[in-house]
């Protein structure tokens, strides 16, 4: 067990570093998530004194994090994000004029919110290099917004992905209900040959990832729920030295 929380601790603390996060605010966000965990599985009886013995925390621990119990803001989803995925299912993609009242990139902008001016959607598109402005015409320059790198938006991003597929990967460990999750992993291979499976898994992806976005909205325009989900993909490279 030791060896597999090296490997998933490994990468929070790089990011916790770069981030100038201290050890001790690591580890209270970490008492946190004991405490928060720790209330779902004792419901109803989640009184200190237990909470204590199923955590290894001390009582006056437990007792100031219940007390002090974060609610973090429900962030919406990311809207240029739902912009580019709502440009690539209605218009596959296509160039658009960037004004006019239907079919424009501004209509596309204020069907996704209508609190923030088109223009200054755009401008955040244009900075993180996926969209462009050219006589009038608005062109998508990739198949999904990044956030600008090391930004608060692209944190957000990395937690939310990377947590939900945590969370799977965990699940299926503990025997929760199966989740779909499938990975293919070779060693020995020449960097040349790595090149070309990553370009072939690139290639197959993105028109999965494409068919499913057009579909979700789809679904979402018909009726609105209360579930939701993510899927993705991610091809990792590592080179031995």
């Amino acid at each position: 067990m030791n060896s597999v929380l090296d490997r998933l601790f490994r990468p929070l603390a790089r990011l916790a570093i770069a981030k100038g996060m201290r050890f001790a605010d690591m580890a209270e966000r970490l008492k946190r998530a004991y405490v928060d965990v720790a209330c779902d599985l004792a419901a109803p009886k989640a009184s200190v004194s237990r909470l204590s013995v199923m955590t290894g925390l001390q009582r006056r621990d437990v007792a100031r994090l219940l007390a002090d119990s974060e609610q973090d803001s429900e962030i919406r989803p990311n809207a240029l994000s739902r912009l580019v995925a709502l440009w690539l299912a209605r218009y596959d993609g296509t160039p658009l004029p960037h004004h006019g009242p239907k079919g424009s990139f501004d209509a596309m902008a204020r069907s996704i919110r209508k609190d923030i001016h088109p223009k200054s959607m755009l401008n955040e598109l244009i900075a993180a290099g996926t969209a462009e402005l050219d006589a009038g015409i608005v062109r998508l320059l990739k198949s999904a917004h990044l956030p600008l790198k090391g930004s608060e938006a692209q944190i957000e991003y990395l937690g939310k992905n990377v947590g939900d597929h945590l969370a799977v990967a965990v699940g299926n460990v503990l025997g929760d209900t199966p989740e779909f999750e499938l990975a293919v992993h070779y060693d020995g291979l020449s960097v040349e040959a790595v090149q070309e499976l990553e370009s072939l898994w690139r290639a197959r992806m993105e028109p999965v990832l494409h068919e499913v976005n057009a579909r979700a909205l789809e679904l979402q325009e018909q009726k609105t729920g209360p579930a939701r989900f993510r899927a993705g993909g991610y091809f990792r490279v590592e080179v031995e030295e």
